[in-house]
């Protein structure tokens, strides 16, 4: 055998090695990184605290936060999947919050618009905000599923992460989940989309401020009319 031949092997399974080693190296980032992507979308940064207002339910079924008595009623028309919604509540919401309903201006109720034909996910996502309000945590939902919108939007079902969320949130997750697979609240879901269609309301997020309606950009401008109106 000539030494040419013996050091052309040498080369060859050298330069196997490396790529071996290269492979490794690629696959090892790769691992990282997408086991860094899971955390990611999967840890929920969003510390979602109990309202410190009143809360309750309307006669007609409806959520509130704030005191039932203040002179201006901002009733919120809104769809859990809508992103303009998702917006409003992680961004403006705070700020009517901590300046209206914590003053004692304004009650804010929650009354559900699941845009269906654009939206498949919004109706299980209001029907898990009701199915926690049952164990007395309905505004801790509402605020864990608009924080994590982009997590479960997309999902074909988003069931497994709202049953996440209620175990988060420190609710019995079997009630929860049977609630949920028994469809308690579908029915109150539905009619509520249909008796906002009735009045008029054809966006989302919409809102009455004592029966005015107004999009998200002229919500505060209204509410400081209406207090002006009520003497406030």
């Amino acid at each position: 055998m000539s030494a040419q031949s013996t050091r052309g092997r040498r080369v060859k399974a050298a330069k196997q090695n490396n790529l071996l080693y290269l492979y490794i190296a690629v696959g090892a980032v790769l691992v990282v990184a997408v086991t860094a992507l899971v955390i990611v979308l999967t840890r929920n940064t969003t510390e979602v605290k109990a309202p410190t207002a009143p809360v309750g339910r309307t006669e007609e079924g409806f959520y509130y936060k704030g005191n039932p008595d203040a002179p201006v009623k901002v009733i919120a028309f809104e769809d859990f999947q809508c992103p303009g919604c998702a917006f409003f509540s992680r961004n403006l919401a705070p700020i009517l919050e901590r300046d209206y309903i914590n003053t004692g201006k304004v009650q804010f109720i929650y009354h559900e618009l699941p845009l269906t034909n654009i939206h498949p996910n919004a109706v299980a996502a209001a029907e898990a905000a009701r199915c926690a309000g049952d164990q007395d945590k309905f505004w801790e939902m509402h605020d864990q599923i608009f924080a994590n919108q982009s997590l479960w939007a997309q999902l074909s079902s988003p069931l497994n992460t709202f049953s996440g969320y209620a175990g988060i949130i420190g609710i019995d997750r079997a009630a929860f989940d049977a609630c949920m697979q028994a469809g308690t609240h579908r029915e109150a879901i539905l009619a509520a989309a249909e008796a906002a269609t009735a009045l008029g309301v054809q966006a989302t997020p919409s809102f009455s401020v004592n029966g005015q309606i107004v999009d998200s950009n002229r919500l505060f401008t209204a509410v400081d009319a209406a207090l002006r109106a009520a003497g406030r």
